[in-house]
């Protein structure tokens, strides 16, 4: 019987394209370096699909300097991100609701960082959220399992209770490693059931 649903965030629960390419727009104007070539099909997907700290070694393209530079500024420099270019994905807080009425605990497992409790009360969902894993909380991020371990650790589940709805390989693999049942979210990923809105997952449950 499943007892939780856990969530990746960017491209699953928001629409976050558009904050993404500001942010890393801002950080290479800050840094100096040539602006990123989001016309790059192949970048613009290692951009979106990896941590921050893997997107900074991959812009500063082996140079320890550089690397130290983009660091420092993501660390320390403020950013002051708008959610305003961000929206829900269709159904989201439908779901939500739903998912809440049916006794599910929710949860997030996110490679975004410090930003997602702001996130989510701009969006006014974090009252459905019993619990979250960002980059900052677990010491390798997925495709590691180690966040919906530590998810279901917290939620004293087993994982054969826990599903989790994901838009990307590192959340596929993620689950894959921890054996806990997965859902595509719109993108074919390998063998993954897909689901193309969010009250899908309403309608699986309740089969």
């Amino acid at each position: 019987m499943i007892k939780a649903v856990v969530y990746d965030c960017d491209g699953v629960i928001v629409n976050s394209d558009d904050s993404i390419i500001s942010y890393y727009d801002w950080l290479t104007s800050k840094a100096g370096i040539k602006a990123i070539d989001w016309n790059n099909a192949e970048l613009k997907k290692q951009i979106f699909s990896h941590t921050e700290k893997e997107i900074i070694e991959i812009l500063s393209c082996g140079d320890d300097k550089l690397q130290e530079k983009l660091y420092f500024i993501s660390r320390n420099e403020v950013y002051h991100q708008d959610f305003a270019d961000m929206h829900l994905e269709k159904n989201m807080q439908e779901a939500l609701k739903k998912l809440q009425e049916l006794n599910i605990i929710m949860a997030i497992d996110t490679n975004r960082g410090s930003s997602l409790p702001f996130l989510l009360d701009y969006f006014n969902i974090k009252e459905y959220f019993s619990y979250w894993i960002t980059s900052q909380d677990v010491i390798k991020p997925k495709p590691d399992p180690e966040g919906l371990y530590k998810i279901c650790q917290h939620l004293k589940l087993d994982t054969s209770e826990v599903v989790f709805i994901g838009d990307s390989f590192t959340d596929y693999y993620a689950a894959k490693a921890s054996n806990i049942q997965f859902y595509a979210y719109v993108k074919r990923l390998n063998d993954a059931e897909i689901i193309s809105d969010h009250l899908d997952i309403i309608h699986i449950l309740n089969k």
